[in-house]
């Protein structure tokens, strides 16, 4: 069994402000851009709140891979799951998702709506660091690793803000009716 490799990458952390069709500015979209120079690999990963109905989550995370050509593992073939560690070395705990591939280079995590489920994601997405576990096509397995820092703390706190504003101001005007 080979040795698990080390590679540098990067990830810089941003958040969107969206308009809906009202005129609100939700939904909020938490992004990290993450590099893997060395392995010819980029990708976006995308956090929002689910704001359609007729799809069971609370919140949609989707990972976009671009894969310059030549990309030695062949291509992503699948992704299994989000973990959230509060250290580097932890094994961390995954978050309660359904995972669905999209197309060859895009992923999707549903997360559940359960309350239970809601509140331990909500909960796990605290920590600081996140493990996802990606196969290639070649069938290897590689081990994307990102700590959130400082920029990823503050992007994750504006949007469990804006999302929280948001809810009191649909309560708010629910109630108004």
């Amino acid at each position: 069994m080979a040795q698990p490799t080390t590679v540098p990458g990067s990830v810089a952390w941003s958040i969107d402000m969206r308009t809906d069709a009202k005129g609100r500015s939700d939904p909020v979209i938490l992004q990290a851009h993450i590099a893997v120079p060395t392995r010819h690999l980029t990708a976006v990963l995308t956090l929002e709140r689910n704001a359609d109905p007729s799809v069971s989550a609370s919140h949609l995370i989707e990972l976009s891979f671009q894969i310059a050509p030549g990309f030695k593992g062949g291509g992503i073939y699948s992704l299994q799951r989000m973990s959230m560690k509060a250290t580097e070395s932890d094994r961390g705990d995954a978050l309660i998702a359904v995972p669905a591939k999209v197309t060859d280079n895009l992923y999707m995590l549903a997360l559940n709506d359960l309350p239970e489920a809601r509140a331990r994601n909500l909960e796990l997405l605290e920590r600081q660091w996140i493990d996802l576990p990606i196969f290639y096509q070649d069938g290897k397995r590689a081990l994307l690793t990102l700590e959130k820092g400082a920029d990823g703390d503050r992007i994750f706190n504006q949007a469990k803000q804006a999302w929280a504003a948001n809810d009191l101001a649909g309560t708010a005007a629910g109630n108004a009716q």
